[in-house]
């Protein structure tokens, strides 16, 4: 009898669904930027003890402590382990302006976090060869939300001369200069989508407000292609895009965070219309890392 109903017992746990604990990871981490569970927002000041650089890029006379949120209400994404890991808010607001060496740039409200050990020029880290994928999950923070009338590019690699992007990860109403189409409707503000080095939509997916969101971006630098991966909540990544042709050299860094861009603008940097945020707006990251995928290893 016993034994019936252990068996029982048995069959019905393994008919329930699943959470997630164990590591999807499984390929060679490059740069590690999920956030360790004993770091607290003061963490972020010092290279000695935050995964990215304190000092850029961020708002004049901010700390990373002063924009950065964490919290332990919201779930771990598919990438971070809960008893490790936890997720990381990045928020803006009216002084989120960042000091060029070309001087302030009034048109953008931007905070963006750099892995402290992605170097810049091009060949001068591991990231920069063979084929690597880029991995990021993010959330939506109902009391910050973003006001997606205007273009958010929220994820991005950077070309080291700051020429242009390998690829870029944007949200709301595109403008036109950076190859949307500008024009506010529902169907543009409510997308997450993928650009090539071109500018290019190579994959749109609806924003959703109750769930993680998971991408990966694989570039490959021998073959010059770039290919994406998606899911959302704690279901495996899935390819979404074949491996396109793609201008991959440059060097460069990725960047994370928000780049809020103005509307009515006529060169997005340095002017344009941004509205108050007396509440501030923000972005919640988690499984945040790079790794080597030469062998085509992706974690899903």
């Amino acid at each position: 009898m016993h034994i019936l109903t252990l068996l029982q017992y048995v069959a019905l746990a393994s008919a329930l669904p699943r959470q997630h604990h164990s590591n999807p990871i499984n390929c060679p981490i490059i740069f590690d930027g999920r956030i360790p569970q004993n770091l607290t927002l003061a963490s972020f000041d010092s290279a000695a003890t935050s995964p990215y650089s304190p000092t850029y890029v961020k708002g004049e006379n901010l700390t990373w402590s002063q924009i950065l949120l964490l919290s332990n209400q919201t779930p771990p994404s598919r990438f971070d382990n809960p008893t490790q890991h936890k997720p990381i808010e990045v928020t803006i607001n009216d002084a989120s302006l960042f000091h060029s060496g070309a001087g302030l740039q009034i048109g953008f409200r931007r905070a963006g976090l750099l892995l402290k050990d992605d170097k810049n020029a091009a060949g001068a880290d591991s990231a920069d060869e063979g084929a690597v994928t880029f991995h990021w999950s993010v959330r939506q923070d109902a009391a910050r939300p973003l006001n997606l009338s205007h273009e958010y590019m929220n994820v991005w690699h950077e070309k080291a001369d700051y020429s242009g992007n390998q690829f870029s990860f944007v949200g709301g109403v595109v403008l036109k200069v950076d190859g949307g189409t500008g024009e506010d409707s529902p169907e543009e503000r409510e997308k997450w989508r993928v650009q090539n080095a071109r500018n290019e939509f190579i994959f749109e997916t609806k924003i959703r407000y109750d769930v993680w969101q998971n991408f990966a971006v694989r570039l490959d630098y021998v073959n010059s292609t770039i290919q994406v991966f998606y899911s959302s909540g704690q279901e495996p990544l899935k390819e979404v895009t074949m491996p396109l042709p793609n201008e991959n050299s440059g060097g460069g860094q990725l960047q994370l965070g928000i780049a809020k861009k103005p509307t009515e603008t006529e060169t997005v940097v340095w002017d344009g219309y941004q509205e108050a945020m007396p509440k501030g707006e923000g972005q919640i990251y988690g499984g945040v890392f790079v790794e080597k995928s030469s062998d085509g290893c992706v974690s899903r």
